[in-house]
């Protein structure tokens, strides 16, 4: 099988308490969690599937993404992976003293195309994975005439995630750094469900989704509930951190929720876009979706207790 991932990589520019310069700390994030989560899922199955990164790749930071980059076997780059000028997104990550953080974005790549994302390349997909990573990776029109013009349409899995999150702020330096990300309400979200056979979001996501229409996870399933099956999710996913994730089949009315499993976690971070890889891998492998969230639930809290990318494609797995 091959698994389109739609998403743009992050260079995390991590601000320490006391430190001044923006690189002091720089770490690939984004995106590439969904590759690793992927690559070694797909090792596991020790198959000849494979997944396709539909991203840009900037030619300014090719020397530095590329590191990671070569460590993906499963990985076809025959599809995706478009050359561009532009710098690689910056998400400055910067931490006060109190341990809370504030997420800016100084650089953002600019949206896929009508060019990149066309009907043909959709065919060749079994899957697709759409993880919004800044919330521009892709203008929902031109996802949508892609998807209408297609013979054969891959399975889509939607992490709706950074569509919450406002406009990105614009900042230059850590001295001036602006608002942050904020969230806000998606006036067209029933247009980006509608294009979803399985939507993935938070709790906090399932409140400002549909803002300032509705305001409760109840509200939103009971308005998805309303939708036409053939152009909404037939599974929703709402995901609770520690407490594990639930599946909403929207045809049957059913709900099953998988509590996660006890780990020490070290680090949440790439937990949901661990999440969706695994997911949709499940899914495209032939698994019902409440077995496939159970994969999903234990695979996004595996990686709690990891520490970076790298070890998500080396370290000794903690879940059968």
């Amino acid at each position: 099988m091959r698994i389109g991932i739609l998403g743009q990589p992050c260079i995390d520019e991590i601000l320490q308490p006391g430190k001044r310069s923006p690189s002091a700390e720089r770490a690939l994030g984004g995106v590439f969690y969904s590759y690793a989560a992927m690559e070694r899922l797909m090792r596991e199955r020790g198959s000849e599937d494979a997944f396709a990164p539909l991203t840009w790749l900037s030619s300014p930071d090719r020397e530095f993404l590329s590191t990671l980059l070569r460590k993906f076997d499963h990985m076809d780059r025959s599809m995706g992976l478009w050359s561009t000028d532009s710098l690689t997104n910056r998400v400055q990550l910067v931490y006060q003293e109190d341990g809370h953080r504030s997420e800016h974005c100084p650089h953002i790549l600019p949206p896929l195309t009508r060019r990149e994302i066309s009907p043909d390349l959709l065919e060749r997909l079994d899957g697709l994975f759409v993880n919004m990573i800044s919330g521009f990776d892709i203008e929902l029109e031109t996802l949508e005439a892609a998807l209408n013009q297609v013979t054969k349409r891959p399975y889509v899995h939607l992490d709706i995630h950074a569509l919450v999150l406002g406009p990105l702020s614009q900042a230059n330096s850590a001295e001036k750094f602006g608002g942050g990300r904020e969230p806000r309400g998606v006036p067209d979200w029933k247009r980006w469900l509608a294009i979803a056979d399985s939507v993935q979001m938070n709790e906090f996501e399932a409140r400002w989704l549909p803002d300032p229409e509705i305001r409760s996870e109840e509200d939103l399933l009971r308005a998805i509930e309303r939708m036409d099956l053939r152009k909404g999710p037939k599974h929703v996913i709402i995901t609770r951190a520690a407490r594990g994730a639930t599946v909403y089949d929207m045809e049957a009315g059913d709900a099953t929720h998988i509590p996660a499993p006890t780990m020490d976690a070290l680090e949440t971070t790439g937990s949901g876009d661990v999440f969706g890889s695994a997911f949709i891998f499940s899914i495209m492998a032939g698994m019902k979706p409440e077995d496939a969230l159970r994969e999903a639930v234990n695979w996004a809290s595996w990686n709690t207790t990891l520490t970076s990318i790298e070890q998500i494609l080396d370290t000794q797995i903690l879940h059968n």
